[in-house]
């Protein structure tokens, strides 16, 4: 039956009066084992066995109490408890950590410091390292902990493999750290988190982004990728920089694109770019960040700021493939001006570079506009002394005669219907020169596209009109070369008018399918998409067409999930000449995306591997080609 508290709360104090303190404590151990929620009389009996020396039994009683209270969230009773405690036994460890807590909950961070500290080294003075580490930890989770206390609890919480808790602490620490201006200190803290972490995808962009404003790039290597880059301008700036010290142009041009669709506005930094690269001697480096801005420029027809990134690159120096890049642009925009002062430029860059037969070709045609310019003449001079021809005033005055003849008809050399590999010569005078001497003949090389690349017609007016008019003016006759073929016989008048229709015929389709496709544009960026559909798959009819519009309507399709559509357009554009080898590989790599995403994996396997005979490293096609690999096999095991 229950104990009655007052009685035996009156015989415990009889007994302490006739100096019977071990009596008296039976009679409250007796009460608290009856009633163990008897708080007072647990706080006396702590009393009791303080004044008989038994200190663990007495902390153990104050702290019974106190942990009550605690819960309870009485901090100012529990810490009085505990502070009792304490004062009882110092090296309690309970208690301190009690005391720590309760002071961090006021705001007593002195405090809390103080208690932990001290239990930190009660702990490491008996060799407990896991609990001195997790006064470590709780001392960095303070508030107001500085770099150094928060650094320490991260490294204490990676020892007590508390992966979570460290990355969080390193990231608490660098921000700490870079506040009091210590920021390699910072950087090297986010290291040590991402090390913990590398999945963290957020974390590696964080550490790319600090890397790249302290101007480590080499550092910001590590963490940066296209997928760290996201559409972070400053990011993908720096990872397309990094692709081209490193060699990978490709991958440096598919970047650097994505920088300028990100940012259209900051085109001068691609032209700083690439003034350094140019400036520290990496010319051809510096010009793929020029491609990119001209390619960004003509997309939208603006060729006035192709023309100015152009001629701010070539401010640097000659550089032959910018130069043709001009002369190029010039060409296709109608810019005579411009095309005249770059096809003068080319032929000089060609003569510095010793490349005789490229410099003559220009040459030839220079003076064979320009017959009066002396510059013309000078660089024609130049060219065929480094082709070995002796005899050059002979053909300077055929050119210099040529253009004033044809001056004096009104008509300049693209009159004459001469493709530019004649410059004003026939087939025979471009491989022999005047001097009966063989001269180097340049070969173009196949056409791009046969069914649309119209070459220049070799027409022998002086052949086909020969029984008209003995009176007609006429070029100045080649030199007779002994030949073994048979003469051929002169084309008839007809069938020469007829080609040149039929050249015509083709040129006016070629420009049709032009505007096609830039209409089909201009109502891509109006968000006109039906409009833009109907243009690009017209244009996509014209053979010189067919790859552009074709590639930008797979990349649509793909973009609105009509992958089956996406595919069939992007095969088209596989199929068509593309007008370089970075994009002929880009939509191959589309292409291989879509099949995936479709679950043909043997196909998007089989344009992967084409791709990389091709280029070996090019983007992550090795790592898809080993996840579509084991995935294959795996199918084939199940």
């Amino acid at each position: 039956m229950p104990i009655d508290r007052d009685a035996t709360l009156k015989q415990a104090e009889k007994l302490l009066r006739q100096g019977k303190l071990d009596g008296a404590i039976a009679e409250y151990v007796r009460l608290v084992e009856d009633q163990p929620r008897d708080w007072n009389a647990i706080n006396a009996l702590g009393d009791l066995y303080v004044r008989a020396g038994d200190l663990d039994r007495a902390v153990a009683q104050f702290t019974q109490v106190a942990d009550y209270l605690f819960g309870e969230g009485f901090f100012p009773k529990a810490a009085a408890l505990y502070k009792k405690a304490l004062k009882v036994k110092a090296v309690h460890e309970h208690t301190l950590l009690r005391l720590s807590e309760i002071a961090s909950q006021q705001g007593l961070l002195a405090d809390a410091r103080a208690y932990l500290r001290q239990l930190g080294r009660q702990r490491r003075d008996r060799g407990d390292t896991r609990g001195a580490a997790d006064c470590l930890v709780r001392l960095a989770r303070l508030d107001e902990a500085d770099g150094d206390a928060k650094l320490a609890g991260a490294r204490a919480a990676q020892a007590l493999g508390n992966t979570p808790q460290a990355v969080h602490l390193f990231k608490d620490a660098a921000d700490e750290l870079a506040k009091s201006g210590r920021g390699k200190e910072a950087l090297d803290a986010l290291a040590e988190a991402s090390a913990l972490g590398p999945g963290d995808q957020d974390l590696r962009r964080r550490l790319a982004r600090e890397c790249v404003a302290a101007g480590q790039l080499d550092r910001a290597r590590t963490f940066l990728t296209r997928e760290t880059a996201g559409a972070d301008p400053d990011l993908l700036l720096a990872l397309g920089r990094l692709e081209l010290l490193a060699g990978n142009e490709p991958e440096a041009r598919s970047v650097l694109t994505r920088f300028i669709m990100v940012a259209p506005e900051r085109t001068a930094a691609l032209l700083q770019l690439a003034g350094e690269m140019a400036r520290s001697g990496q010319p051809d480096v510096a010009f793929a960040c020029v491609e990119v801005v001209v390619d960004e420029a003509l997309l939208g027809s603006a060729w006035d700021k192709a023309f100015a990134a152009l001629d701010a690159f070539l401010a640097h120096g000659a550089h032959i493939p910018a130069l043709i890049k001009l002369v190029e642009l010039a060409v296709d925009a109608g810019r005579d001006d411009v095309m005249h002062d770059a096809q003068a430029r080319l032929a000089d860059g060609y003569l510095a570079a010793g490349r005789g037969p490229e410099a003559r070709v220009i040459a030839e045609d220079l003076v064979a506009r320009d017959p009066a310019s002396d510059a013309h003449v000078r660089r024609l001079r130049q060219a065929l002394a480094l082709l070995g021809i002796t005899d050059a005033d002979a053909i300077i005055n055929r050119y210099r005669d040529a253009g004033e003849t044809a001056g004096d008809w009104g008509l300049g050399t693209a009159d004459w219907g001469l493709g530019a590999g004649d410059s004003g010569l026939g087939a025979r005078d471009s491989a022999i020169g005047v001097d009966g001497r063989q001269s180097p003949v340049l070969d173009p090389g196949p056409p791009a596209d046969d069914a649309i690349v119209i070459e220049a017609i070799e027409i022998d007016l002086s052949d086909a009109l020969a029984g008209l008019s003995a009176a007609s003016p006429m070029l100045p006759p080649p030199p007779i070369v002994p030949t073994e073929e048979p003469t051929k016989a002169p084309p008839d008048l007809e069938s020469v008018f007829e080609e040149m229709r039929l050249r015509v015929s083709s040129e006016q389709q070629a420009q049709d399918a032009a505007a096609q496709y830039e209409c089909g544009l201009r109502h891509l960026e109006a968000g006109r998409t039906a409009e833009a559909f109907a243009d690009l798959q017209g244009a996509a009819r014209m053979p010189l067409f067919r790859f552009k519009a074709s590639a930008r309507l797979g990349r649509l399709h793909v973009a609105g999930g009509n992958l089956q559509a996406g595919i069939e357009w992007l095969e088209r554009a596989a199929e068509a000449p593309a007008p370089s080898a970075e994009e002929s590989l880009a939509v191959l790599y589309d292409l291989a995306g879509a099949l995936e995403r479709i679950g043909e994996s043997a196909r998007a396997l089989a344009i992967l591997m084409e791709i990389e005979a091709d280029v070996s490293a090019y983007r992550d096609v090795r790592e898809r080609i080993d996840q579509l690999s084991r995935a294959q096999a795996g199918s084939s095991r199940a």
